[in-house]
């Protein structure tokens, strides 16, 4: 009976973008600020090769999940105070504060991390388009505008920054126990990373499940 084999999961996606900061965070600057479609790509590299137990690509994702933790906590601390403004005004309905023609983007993300950077995006898409319609209705300052623009601009930059410095090493954790070439090789460029890490007893949150291959049997 012939076998059959299932093909991966697949979904189409695409997010609208309202503000022009976070069209500018997509596209990124050349030679300054990494677009984030380069960090989808990055990411779905790294967790490859933490898939094939490599401790440096482990090393680069709990990095990177810090990152993104932190720049989640962020914005919800500065997307508090507004909402709560918002909360208190019970008088004058509005409507929820949209572009009239917002930007759709195609998302081809193969990763978890780049999930959770399509999350990041579009919880500082809404920050940036609440900050705005705050400002224009004058319950917010042109310095406080610039103040929280600036810091949200600020911790979701640094995730893109920390993403695109990240590397993966080509060897796995057995080269580490064995001790041979290629991981005093990979010591020597990358340097030294926790001990825990190159053990794999640490691992991001939502790092892939490894992958440990048998060499055939001969015979």
């Amino acid at each position: 009976m012939a076998k059959n084999n299932l093909g991966a999961l697949y979904s189409n996606a695409t997010i609208l973008l309202h503000a022009n900061a976070s069209m500018k965070l997509w596209y990124g600057v050349k030679g300054k600020v990494v677009s984030i479609p380069a960090c989808f790509n990055k990411t779905a590299e790294l967790e490859l090769a933490a898939s094939h137990d490599d401790p440096y690509a482990d090393h680069a994702l709990i990095k990177i999940e810090n990152a993104l933790n932190d720049a989640f906590i962020e914005l919800n601390i500065l997307s508090t105070s507004i909402l709560a403004d918002n909360n208190r005004r019970r008088r004058v309905n509005t409507t929820q504060c949209q572009s009239m023609k917002p930007v759709e983007k195609s998302l081809f993300v193969k990763s978890r991390f780049g999930w959770r950077l399509v999350a990041l995006l579009e919880e500082f898409d809404l920050f940036m388009v609440d900050l705005m319609d705050a400002q224009f209705k004058a319950r917010v300052t042109r310095h406080d505008f610039e103040l929280k623009r600036t810091r949200a601009l600020t911790v979701f930059r640094h995730v893109l920054t920390v993403c695109h410095a990240s590397k993966r090493s080509g060897i796995t954790r057995q080269d580490i126990r064995e001790g041979n070439a290629k991981a005093e090789v990979a010591k020597t460029k990358f340097g030294r990373i926790p001990m825990e890490v190159a053990e794999g007893v640490v691992r991001a949150e939502f790092a892939p499940e490894v992958k440990h291959y048998q060499e055939p049997v001969k015979g």
